[in-house]
């Protein structure tokens, strides 16, 4: 699995058009920003609101089956609701911009039902962005959960 992921990223970094090139301090803006939102959907479960932000292609890489497509995305994400998960929270620790496309990198913590009570989960995420105009659609979307932490 980390192969098809690593690979995936690799793939749109060597096909991203250098005449879509964004400087740092652009991107940094733009993923603060589309982080925010995101965050804003999530933590209101907003699911067809957070599907919104993926780009037509783009893939969620969750702990278990990769999920696609606009519906399926509303899917997932009520799913994620519905099991309990909220307050989300980011802290992104790079931000690489590669022509069309942004990599990010970093943690994020969620409260969400543990055996039976409802703690704070770690874990860590790896995001790809594409521009969509003037904003940022998510390509890919990957996070998995710290176990020997939580």
């Amino acid at each position: 699995m980390t192969k098809i992921i690593v690979g995936a990223i690799v793939g749109l970094m060597m096909f991203a058009s250098p005449a879509f090139a964004h400087d740092q301090a652009e991107a940094k803006k733009a993923v603060d920003g589309f982080a925010a939102t995101f965050l804003q959907k999530f933590n209101a479960k907003d699911a067809e609101g957070v599907a919104a932000l993926y780009a037509a292609d783009g893939v969620l890489v969750p702990p278990g089956a990769m999920v696609s497509g606009h519906d399926n995305l509303v899917k997932a994400f009520k799913a994620l609701f519905d099991g309990g998960r909220t307050d989300l929270r980011f802290a992104i620790q790079q931000i690489q911009p590669e022509g069309n496309i942004i990599l990010v990198i970093g943690g994020l913590v969620v409260k969400m039902p543990v055996n039976g009570t409802v703690k704070d989960v770690d874990g860590n995420f790896v995001s790809v962005y594409q521009w969509d105009g003037d904003g940022l659609k998510f390509r890919v979307h990957a996070f998995n959960f710290n176990a020997a932490k939580n």
